[in-house]
């Protein structure tokens, strides 16, 4: 990997000004979805408009770190039987990663029901089903970004459904539909991807 210094010059595309001269310096750098600023990386700087134009790879451990930092927990309460089809789910995706698969799924579908891929109006026949008539005595912990929260409140709203606890339950009940009811589950190669990454 080549490491920069502050004051090494070099060349790159910049959004606002195209093809430019940038020179390496010392900057704040906030996240795209102004959940969080990292202080103080080193930075390509555009020359012309004075805007950060490039991040060198060197600098990518101290984004990674302060993106962690950013993440808060939430916490929702679900019926005993959702832990188990979260724990079930994973394993039937890979069956060697464990917890940390299932709380990556229901991220997963967050996002999805909020870009539209996946539907929203679903959420609320399935919390009628009889796989949510149980009472809520356990505890699911998920660590969030501001960016997530957001479309944890957009889903709400999309799904006209009351709460985020409503929707997470939603979530799992459609994850029950859509991974182990059918023999062959849906989405089952992207899923597999993204549990190679986490493993």
């Amino acid at each position: 990997m080549n490491i920069v210094k502050e004051g090494d010059k070099g060349q790159v595309v910049c959004e606002d000004c195209g093809l430019v001269t940038i020179t390496y310096r010392l900057r704040d750098v906030p996240f795209s979805d102004k959940s969080g600023v990292v202080k103080n990386i080193i930075a390509g700087v555009c020359d012309k408009c004075g805007e950060v134009a490039n991040i060198p790879r060197q600098s990518t451990p101290k984004i990674r770190a302060k993106f962690v930092e950013t993440r808060k927990s939430a916490e929702f309460r679900v019926p005993a039987h959702f832990i188990d089809i979260l724990s079930l789910a994973s394993s039937k995706i890979d069956e060697n990663i464990g917890d940390e698969l299932s709380k990556a799924l229901v991220l997963y579908y967050v996002h999805n029901l909020e870009t539209g891929r996946f539907a929203s109006s679903n959420l609320k026949g399935l919390l009628s089903s009889a796989m949510a008539d149980a009472p809520s005595t356990k505890r699911l912990s998920l660590k969030i970004t501001g960016k997530t929260e957001n479309e944890l409140i957009s889903v709400v709203k999309k799904s006209g459904l009351s709460s985020n606890a409503d929707v997470i339950k939603g979530i799992i009940l459609e994850i029950y539909e859509d991974i182990l009811k059918p023999k062959r589950p849906k989405h089952l190669a992207e899923l597999r991807s993204i549990a190679a990454a986490l493993g």
